[in-house]
């Protein structure tokens, strides 16, 4: 694992050296970017293998350039998102970006996380990875998909690498039972109902849950699911 990191630490100062001679804080700039995108629970380590692999490392594929989330102004988090299909559905009316199969809302889906699964390939779509966690609004459970997304361009579009599976596989354990709004998401919309899954710009903070207008009554056991499971 040391070697692993200080090659990985090599490749990406080497990278930031060769095309961003002119930015000297560009690394540091991105690992805290990096570890900010996952509520502030990465270690600058783990920020600097995901970082590295996001421009190449290890795929030994040509360095490229990735764009970190970008940060707006939402209103205050005072409560949870409504994890039923009624209020998925008001989400889904209410969402202008996107198409008939999904949605990209602009506001943040807040929940409690209860259970974290382990990594696995996923049966449909493009991600490399996906990590299933199981979420909770203190009455009510889904499932949000976070994917390990490539570099992609599609059209006159080019979407930047975002490692969210092994991101939140790297802090798992402190990611268990923690509140967190997850910014950037997708909501997308099938014969079964709503699947939830990050995207390219997903990021997420821990919550400070003592502003919101009605506690928690979830009452399940936080635990670390250690038998993977596909969640569709």
């Amino acid at each position: 694992m040391v070697g692993e990191i200080m090659d990985a630490k090599q490749y990406i100062e080497t990278y930031a050296a060769n095309n961003h001679a002119d930015q000297p804080t560009w690394l540091s700039d991105h690992v805290a970017i990096k570890i900010k995108s996952v509520g502030g629970l990465l270690s600058e380590e783990a920020a600097i293998m995901l970082i590295a692999s996001e421009h190449g490392w290890v795929m030994e594929e040509v360095p490229i350039d990735a764009t970190g989330p970008k940060e707006r102004q939402y209103a205050p988090i005072t409560a949870y998102t409504e994890l039923t299909d009624y209020c998925l559905d008001l989400i889904w009316d209410t969402t202008e970006k996107g198409d008939e199969y999904r949605k990209f809302p602009k506001e943040p889906l807040v929940a409690k996380v209860v259970q974290i699964y382990d990594a696995h390939k996923p049966k449909f779509g493009f991600a490399k990875m996906q990590t299933g966690v199981k979420i909770t609004d203190g009455k009510n459970t889904k499932y949000f998909n976070f994917e390990d997304k490539e570099r992609f361009t599609t059209g006159d579009k080019t979407f930047p690498a975002n490692l969210m599976s092994s991101a939140v596989q790297q802090v798992r354990q402190d990611l268990l039972g923690k509140t967190i709004a997850i910014y950037g998401w997708e909501l997308f919309k099938g014969q079964k109902g709503f699947n939830m899954t990050s995207t390219a710009y997903t990021y997420f903070k821990v919550v400070d849950t003592s502003a919101f207008e009605e506690p928690l009554d979830y009452l399940e056991e936080v635990d670390v699911e250690e038998i993977a499971e596909e969640l569709s």
